[in-house]
């Protein structure tokens, strides 16, 4: 008996061996799958980045404090973010303040932008005569526009809204217009076939058609919408992010004009995420593969 109960315990060592690189491999699989699947998510982008701006900003605090920086000159993170902490209803107040004057302008440009790209690419006279007295008022600094605006208009978000309606405008009639022209032409004759009036056409087909083009502006607008509010703010109004930032500069305040720099780049993220599920909601079938 003790021969064989010898012999049964190696061969089950043995096996237990065996088994035991290909158990270490499935682990291994698993963990390198789940770690592939983090990386294409987005909680796994958003680790990866929160990850990226907390090596950053600790790498900046050990250099502020190592090097002896004054805070007038370069704050530390600490102090800055201390702020957004503490001074939290005035920065809440001023990005509310900042969000709207977006919103205003960004969606006077779209409501004007669109129906024009329209016209101009269906009336071949208008792309003619009207196109280039656009490009030439787009090519004007909206910094020397600002103070004209101000004279006609005063100081306050209207000349604000204003500016940034004219610095996402021109991104959304370009986008818009080569959305329109890119509609297949046989697309009207088939459509006239089937007894579909130009309203009908223009619905079914002739927006969804421009719809990429569309959003593609109006990501690019948006983009702009929050470059030109800050702008804006700097010289026409008397709130807003913009304003708080030239008030703190007045002031020497570098923290708070931080915060105010952070609070911008965070009402930028949230508008570029809106465009987001804007895009999934009036372009469904773009992602339907995903």
């Amino acid at each position: 008996m003790g021969p064989i109960m010898g012999m049964n315990r190696t061969m089950t060592e043995e096996r237990t061996a065996d088994y035991r690189p290909s158990l270490d491999n499935g682990r291994e699989g698993g963990l390198l799958a789940a770690i592939g699947q983090l990386r294409g998510s987005f909680a796994g982008s958003a680790l990866i980045a929160l990850i990226s701006i907390a090596a950053l900003l600790g790498l900046w605090e050990w250099l502020a404090i190592a090097f002896d920086v004054p805070t007038w000159l370069v704050p530390k993170p600490s102090d800055f973010l201390g702020r957004l902490v503490s001074d939290w209803q005035l920065i809440v107040g001023h990005a509310v303040a900042t969000s709207i004057t977006i919103v205003e302008g960004f969606a006077l440009g779209v409501l004007v932008a669109v129906p024009l790209a329209l016209a101009i690419s269906s009336i071949g006279a208008l792309e003619r005569g009207l196109y280039p007295v656009i490009v030439f008022l787009n090519i004007m600094p909206k910094t020397v526009v600002g103070p004209i605006l101000i004279i006609w208009f005063g100081i306050g978000p209207l000349v604000a809204a204003l500016i940034v309606f004219l610095m996402c405008f021109f991104p959304v009639l370009v986008d818009a217009m080569a959305g329109f022209k890119a509609v297949d032409r046989r697309l009207f004759y088939i459509s006239r076939s089937m007894g579909a009036g130009a309203w009908q056409s223009f619905a079914k087909f002739r927006l969804p058609a421009a719809m990429p083009h569309i959003v593609s502006g109006m990501k690019i607008g948006v983009v702009k919408a929050v470059e030109g509010v800050i702008i804006a703010e700097f010289i026409a109004s008397n709130k807003g992010l913009g304003f708080m930032i030239m008030q703190a500069s007045s002031f020497m305040d570098m923290p708070l004009m931080f915060a105010g720099l952070i609070a911008a780049a965070i009402v930028a993220l949230l508008f570029n995420g809106l465009m987001s599920v804007f895009e999934r909601q009036m372009m469904p079938w773009a992602h339907t593969g995903h």
